[in-house]
């Protein structure tokens, strides 16, 4: 073998570089887009449980002429065998804080009656947005 060939084989500092320096920039566009995919599904499950507690508190009106006074009246065990009993293990009760900070749980609701005192006519059920990172709200009920 001469020199010539010995020196053609194998790649040049530069060419190494140049592939981790792309596959560092594919590895942060794939994280960013993953960070964001997650925050769109912990978003969903949040407004999935909102919905919940929403439509509990609706069956709870029909059924008692009043909105709940907090989310205890719809988790209550001693309620498990009326249509407007909400599992406990659904939603986690919550309040948010003003910056809102995000919950641990995706699934962190904070009810709020409308007016808080004397029989509730309506309420607002808040929930974080991940993605926005802000806390948004349901409104239900003519109370509010």
């Amino acid at each position: 073998m001469t020199t010539k060939n010995i020196k053609n084989q194998g790649f040049t500092l530069v060419e190494l570089l140049i592939v981790i320096v792309i596959i560092a920039i594919l590895t942060v566009v794939s994280l960013v887009a993953y960070n964001g995919l997650q925050n769109q599904a912990k978003t969903s499950a949040a407004k999935s449980a909102a919905d919940a507690v929403a439509k509990k508190a609706e069956l709870y009106n029909t059924a008692k002429s009043k909105y709940p006074t907090g989310l205890t009246d719809l988790t209550n065990a001693a309620n498990s065998g009326e249509p407007y009993y909400l599992d406990s293990n659904t939603v986690n009760i919550g309040t948010f804080a003003t910056p809102p900070a995000a919950p641990a749980e995706a699934n962190t609701i904070e009810y709020v009656p409308c007016p808080t005192t004397g029989d509730a006519t309506g309420a607002h059920v808040k929930y974080y947005n991940f993605s926005s990172r802000l806390v948004e709200e349901r409104k239900i009920g003519t109370g509010c």
